[in-house]
């Protein structure tokens, strides 16, 4: 049975695809080789067209006929030779013709998916393969890895954008002339930014306050748009070409303060809002807690001063009720003298508390006013000398590094620690004068003759001048108690109330406060996995007149490409998160 050629077509192609694969044609070197600059459209290929046998002329001896043949007496002589021209075929031409490679490949992979890859063979057989060798090489191992900044990784930084803004010679569109290596047009790059989403997205009680959220998608790299504060190349190139050329001894302030301060513009935008409503709170408690410690202080006062007149003008209504009016025989009035004796008392162990907040009263003012300071300092930048001082000893080396140039990264933990160190006493004071005051002022609240005495029993004597004179000691004694102590020990205990909520809310006090420094990286990649013109050798043996002679061409057809991925070194992306602020609990007001 005989098969058709259209019937034969599909299995020829297979069989070809089978060949290529078994024989590596369709690996990207190889693929590549074949199609050097086909981007042009300006390459032909010779193929063959037929064979023509060329001639030669020889001298052929040839008998020449003689009607009679001359003779010597009885003796015929022989015929007379000559030699006569002749052709005979002398060697083969192999007839050819020129064939536009783009056309053989639009005519080995149809028209769309030809021009396809015409339109990306120069990010395929360039751009792609150079990235590709980088990444497999350990080129990109001591950038992405460990991020370092050096001479080496400068210029990996740059051979690698070198790579990727090769313009292509053809695009979709009028921008053509603009368009990258790896773009809409040609190759796609993909990341996995989604990985590290979690990362660097603010959950309580976290505040991510320098990368940028990201929403949980994979993206093209021309979507993304620019993340202020992620190091990508062209941020890395510009950072360590003034770093390394530092590192070597050529240390140009001017321009290393204008690569730092153009990292740290955006990312300082990014940081102040987070930061900012840190210390808005820091603020708020300090001053609270300022206002409370003056509060203390002069309730403190007031009792310290009161004290004296207080106990003798009560020791002396004590004497007249009990001595002059013997009016101490019974169960209330004496009750409420030792009540008011041991209020007063009381009252006499708090006002020591003014050595215990003199240290923490004078500090807090310092405190508050750095807190006002840093919030205005939160964009400010490093000195340029003391960004030549930090290269030159050693102490920018890799990309995590970067937060050393963000004095505000190293002064919020610093004043943190300073409030927790001056505030500490005052978390004493609570300690030992809350509870005692809390219970001073409870019982001068209720604190009244009239409470204590009944006067169906007390208030009976036989004289009722006896008892107006009583009752005139223990208004007396009331008045004291109002007087001299009511307020103070109302604005004492309060005081002490709210600075202890104030403390125990405050982050830097109850330990919950936190800033970190971290770096995540992410991946971006290219993969081609698409159908591609392969090519190969083809040798044909013409025959011809008893001559032969082979002629070799390269012939293309579609084959299938496994997808192949490059990488390009990995993107980073310093953040900084912080954790609490302060403020009274809820549940405490």
């Amino acid at each position: 049975m005989q098969l058709s050629l259209p019937c034969l077509l599909p299995i020829l192609l297979l069989s070809q695809v089978i060949a290529a694969q078994n024989s590596g044609l369709n690996t990207l070197p190889v693929i590549c080789a074949g199609v050097k600059e086909v981007s042009t459209c300006k390459i032909k290929v010779i193929v063959p067209n037929g064979v023509k046998v060329n001639m030669r002329t020889i001298k052929v001896p040839t008998v020449v006929e003689q009607m009679q043949k001359p003779r010597i007496g009885d003796t015929e002589l022989p015929n007379r030779w000559e030699k006569k021209s002749k052709q005979i075929p002398s060697s083969l031409t192999i007839l050819t013709k020129e064939v536009d490679l783009c056309d053989e490949i639009r005519r080995s992979l149809g028209r769309t998916l030809g021009d396809k890859f015409i339109k990306s063979s120069e990010a395929i057989c360039s751009c792609f393969t150079r990235l590709q060798s980088f990444a497999t090489t350990g080129t990109f191992t001591a950038m992405s890895i460990r991020g370092e900044i050096s001479t080496a990784t400068t210029k990996v930084a740059d051979d690698t954008l070198s790579i990727e803004k090769v313009h292509s010679y053809f695009a979709l569109d009028s921008l053509s002339n603009m368009s990258k290596c790896f773009g809409k047009v040609s190759l796609p790059i993909l990341n996995n930014k989604v990985d590290i989403a979690n990362a660097i997205k603010s959950i309580a009680p976290w505040v991510i306050a320098q990368a940028k959220d990201v929403s949980l998608a994979v993206f093209r790299s021309t979507d993304l748009g620019t993340n202020a504060s992620q190091i990508d190349l062209s941020v890395f190139q510009s950072l360590a070409r003034v770093v390394a050329a530092c590192q070597a001894g050529n240390c140009n302030a001017n321009s290393i303060s204008a690569a730092v301060n153009g990292y740290l513009a955006p990312s300082f935008q990014m940081m102040e809002p987070p930061i900012k409503s840190v210390l808005v709170q820091w603020d708020g408690a300090l001053t609270h807690i300022q206002e409370q410690v003056k509060d203390i202080t002069i309730a403190a006062d007031s009792l310290a001063s009161n004290y004296d007149i207080m106990r003798a003008e009560f020791d002396s209504s004590k004497q007249k009720i009990c001595g002059e009016l013997n009016r101490c025989d019974g169960d209330g009035v004496p009750k409420f003298l030792n009540r008011v004796d041991e209020v007063i008392e009381v009252a006499n162990t708090l006002w020591p508390v003014r050595g215990p907040l003199d240290v923490p009263s004078s500090r807090l003012g310092d405190r508050l006013a750095e807190t006002i300071q840093l919030r205005k300092d939160i964009k400010r930048y490093p000195e340029a000398a003391s960004l030549v001082s930090m290269i030159k000893q050693g102490k920018f080396k890799k990309i995590s590094d970067i937060f050393l140039f963000m004095p505000i990264v190293q002064r919020v933990p610093e004043l943190a620690k300073q409030i927790k160190t001056d505030l500490s006493p005052l978390q004493d004071v609570v300690k030992q004068y809350k509870q005692p005051s809390g219970d001073a002022h409870e019982n001068v609240w209720s604190l009244s003759w009239s409470n204590n005495i009944w006067p169906d029993t007390e208030l009976t004597s036989d004289s009722p001048e006896a008892d107006a004179a009583l009752i005139a000691e223990l208004d007396a004694v009331d008045e004291l108690v109002r007087n001299y102590l009511s307020s103070p020990l109302l604005l004492y205990s309060n005081g002490m109330f709210i600075m202890d909520a104030e403390l125990r809310g405050f982050s830097v006090v109850n330990g919950s406060f936190a800033m970190e420094t971290k770096v995540a990286t992410y991946n971006r990649w290219t993969t081609i996995s698409m159908d591609m013109p392969c090519s190969k050798k083809e040798t044909k043996v013409y025959k011809k007149s008893g001559l032969q002679k082979s002629f070799s061409w390269r012939t293309y057809f579609k084959c299938k490409v496994a997808p192949v991925t490059a990488y390009f070194p990995k993107t980073h992306l310093p953040y900084v998160r912080i954790r609490g602020g302060a403020g009274i609990d809820p549940n405490d007001q």
